[in-house]
Order: structure tokens, then C-alpha cells, then sequence
């Protein structure tokens, strides 16, 4: 189990705006934190915000899309509520230990149940309450919906006002049950989300810009027909598609690419292999998951296209990556530590200069 710092981030920006002390969260953090450090630091917040037991709940909420980074991404680019609730199963960030998160059937009810990876001291439901806050903000924002169908069933008595409960999940919440569980209809997870999430949309497409400045287009064209395919949700345009959303037709389009000396084909296997190696450098999705978000559903397909556009496959790819990403974190080690040494010499340099002078 590991946190990212913008969780973090999230939790102390609530915290400021409920006007509570910062100090319980320590320095601010700058890389993951494993589940001891989590352990530790959740129970320094409730047992500084006892009389707070709404905390967590907004601190769930305050959890959008954008505090997803490139996961988020990946969530907004799913074609349906049911493969985002599989990646999300399978990704959330507080899995690991003996958390439990699963997604069962039960008479024409979809249920998703969560069991926390430890208790917090002293706010035992701490981490139930934000995990339902916050699959309750993603469903609504990736559904585009104001309240989610269904009913949140949790297994203990509230510490915050029931009412509020109710105002945060946007959904009926019953206590005291065997579980803790949201169950909804099923034919809700077959929505289309492709058109969906307008809530989504400003975080959406931030990413997406930033991932169009990272790929580092020149062509002008080329740049507005990647930008119609990244802000795509669930597949990618065809190309009379596109080219009817740069109000010109298909024959125009494929001509002004030619002027720029690409194509249609040559730019959405650019596009799907830059999200691609994103996905397998930046989140823990599986290499399935990876090919389905960029438009293969048969697994070996991808490989195969993927080796061919990199010349490894995407789970060679991944490991070459995460060695790369220590042998970076490595030498930013012995870089500061050198910087550290220097100015330690200079420092020590300069008192003696000083001391001799006096003498």
C-alpha cells in the first residue's frame, strides 16, 4: 500500500479550510507514503480533530478526478461504469494489507464492498468513511449524475451526523449492517460514459493537454486531430469522425496530414502508444487494462503492436522504466548528499578562515 502525496495535499487542504492545525501532518511530504506512515499519520489527525467526525468524509469528497493524476486519466477514458469500477478495485490507492474491496452481483444488484487495511486509533471508520465519500464523488462525476442510485449499507453507528452522511454520498446510508457496501442496480455500471462526467471535463482535459504538450507536436493539424483523440472518452474517433469535429471533410483532413507528412493511422498509434507507455510508467494498471484504455481488447494484439512501436514488450517496457526511475532517484541521492558535503567543507573552511583572522 502506498499514498501519493496529492492524497495528502487533499487532506490538508481540507483541513485548512475546516480550521484545523497542520501540524499533525509533518513536513510536507514529496514522495509515497507505505502503509506504517499512513497508520501514523491518520492517527495523529483524529486524535487532533476529534471533535471533527465529519473530517473524513469531506475529505473523501474533496477527492475529484484531478487529484487522480494520470489514474484519473484513466477512469475518465473508461468506456463504462463497470470497467471503471474493476480498475478502481484493483488500483485504489488505499488497497494493500488486509484491505478488501470487491465488486459482487447479488438480485439485480451491483455491490461494492470495502474493508479498511487497518483500523485508525481513535477513528476506527476513518479511512470506510473516505473511501465511500470518495467512490461516491467518482461515480458521480463519471456518470454526470447529481445523487447515485442505490444504498451505502455501513456495519458501524455513525460518528458524525447522520444527516451528513447523507449530504456528502449523495445516496441513502443505513447503519449498523453486516457489511460495509454500496449496492446499486446493475444495469447502472453498462452506462456509457463516453458522453457523460460533465463534471469531469476541466480535469479531463487538463490532462490531456499535458499530455499533448509532452508528445511535443509541431504540425498544426496533427496537434488538433491528437487533441480530439486524447479528449476522446472510451474510443478513439474514426476519421471522418474527426475530421467532422475539425469541420472539414474526411478528404480535406487526410490531405492537410499528408501536407505535414503524417496520417490518421500514423497519429492514433502515436497517441495510443504515448498514453500506453504513460499508463505503464506512471500507475499500477495491469498490461490488460492498458490496452483495453487505449483501444485493444484483445491483450496479445497490444503486445504485439506495442513491441512493434518500441521494440520491447509493455511488461519489459514497465521494468526498464522502474529501473530507470531508481537509478534516477539514486544519483538525486548521491547528488545531494555530494551538495551537502561541499557546503559542509566550504562552511567548515569558512570558520577557520575566520578563527585565523582573530588570531
Amino acid at each position: 500500500m502506498q499514498i501519493e502525496p496529492s492524497y495528502i495535499g487533499v487532506l490538508a487542504n481540507v483541513m485548512r479550510k475546516r480550521g484545523h492545525d497542520l501540524a499533525p501532518l509533518g513536513p510536507r511530504q514529496t514522495t509515497p507514503l507505505n502503509e506504517n506512515e499512513i497508520d501514523a499519520l491518520t492517527a495523529r489527525v483524529a486524535a487532533a480533530t476529534q471533535h471533527d467526525p465529519a473530517l473524513p468524509l469531506h475529505v473523501g469528497a474533496a477527492m475529484h478526478m484531478g487529484t487522480h493524476g494520470l489514474f484519473g486519466h484513466a477512469l475518465m477514458s473508461c468506456r463504462t461504469l463497470k470497467q471503471a469500477a474493476g480498475i478502481l478495485m484493483r488500483h485504489n490507492p488505499l488497497r494493500g494489507g488486509h484491505a478488501r474491496s470487491d465488486l459482487t452481483y447479488e438480485k439485480g444488484d451491483a455491490i461494492l464492498t470495502f474493508e479498511p487495511p487497518f483500523k485508525v486509533e481513535g477513528a476506527p471508520n476513518f479511512l470506510t468513511d473516505i473511501f465511500f465519500a470518495a467512490a461516491t464523488t467518482a461515480i458521480r462525476e463519471l456518470t454526470g449524475a447529481e445523487s447515485v442510485a442505490g444504498t451505502l449499507e455501513l456495519s458501524y453507528e455513525p460518528q458524525a451526523d447522520r444527516a451528513t452522511y447523507e449530504e456528502v454520498m449523495r445516496t441513502p446510508v443505513v447503519f449498523g449492517q453486516a457489511a460495509n457496501r454500496l449496492r446499486g442496480p446493475v444495469p447502472m455500471l453498462e452506462v456509457s460514459l463516453r458522453s457523460a462526467g460533465v463534471v469531469t471535463a476541466d480535469a479531463y482535459h487538463r490532462q490531456c493537454e499535458a499530455l499533448l504538450r509532452r508528445m511535443q507536436t509541431a504540425g498544426s493539424h496533427e496537434s488538433s486531430v491528437r487533441r480530439v483523440l486524447l479528449s476522446s472518452r472510451g474510443a478513439f474517433p474514426s476519421a471522418p469522425e474527426i475530421a467532422k469535429a475539425l469541420s472539414m471533410s474526411e478528404r480535406t483532413l487526410r490531405r492537410r496530414l499528408e501536407g505535414e507528412e503524417t496520417s490518421y493511422q500514423t497519429i492514433v498509434d502515436d497517441v495510443r502508444n504515448h498514453l500506453a507507455r504513460q499508463y505503464l510508467s506512471d500507475t499500477t494498471l495491469n498490461v490488460a487494462e492498458v490496452g483495453a484504455l487505449v483501444g485493444f481488447e484483445d491483450t496479445a494484439n497490444f503486445r504485439h503492436a506495442f513491441r512493434r512501436w518500441n521494440g520491447v514488450t509493455p511488461a519489459q517496457f514497465r521494468v526498464l522504466e522502474n529501473v530507470k526511475t531508481e537509478r534516477n532517484a539514486a544519483a538525486k541521492e548521491t547528488r545531494a548528499a555530494t551538495n551537502a558535503g561541499a557546503c559542509d567543507e566550504t562552511s567548515r573552511a569558512g570558520k577557520a578562515d575566520t578563527g585565523s583572522r582573530r588570531r
